[in-house]
């Protein structure tokens, strides 16, 4: 049953059906809700502000991926008892913050490159979107991700 449980979980996580049918601000909580339920972590989540328009579909997929990525450093890595999870809408901008209180590390290796292959990734995805991202941490301090970009004005419809 746990096989099968976590085998969902997996599934489901690649692409939910309710981030191309209802956006970001309605898959991101459902996600952070599963993933705390799947690992045991306490995370809380919260949306302020508002933006003019919405992200285009390419940049929710951008947000909701580097959301995952962050939060599946906290699972293997972090050892974090709390998660908060923010997207902010900052007037033409939209933010998403997640932070944890874990053990921290040094996020550039020293010479201000991102270490790690999941760091790097989601360095890759925010500018292919013209974002910025940002990765606090150093060790014993706990972690925080910061993706910004610009809202892109109403989103068209897919089909």
């Amino acid at each position: 049953r746990e096989i099968d449980r976590q085998i969902d979980f997996l599934a489901w996580e690649l692409r939910p059906a309710t981030l191309d049918d209802l956006g970001l601000a309605v898959a991101l909580p459902r996600y952070v809700t599963e993933w705390s339920q799947q690992y045991g972590i306490k995370a809380d989540y919260q949306t302020t502000g508002a933006v003019e328009g919405r992200l285009s579909a390419e940049a929710e997929t951008v947000f909701y991926r580097v959301a995952q990525e962050s939060l599946t450093n906290v699972v293997k890595h972090a050892h974090a008892t709390r998660v908060g999870v923010v997207l902010e809408g900052r007037g033409d901008a939209m933010v998403l913050i997640v932070e944890d209180d874990g053990v921290g590390f040094d996020a550039t290796g020293g010479d201000g490159t991102p270490t790690g292959i999941g760091l790097v990734g989601m360095f890759e995805r925010a500018s292919l979107i013209g974002a910025t991202l940002q990765v606090e941490s150093h060790p014993g301090g706990g972690t925080t991700v910061f993706l910004r970009s610009p809202a892109t004005g109403p989103r068209e419809a897919t089909t």
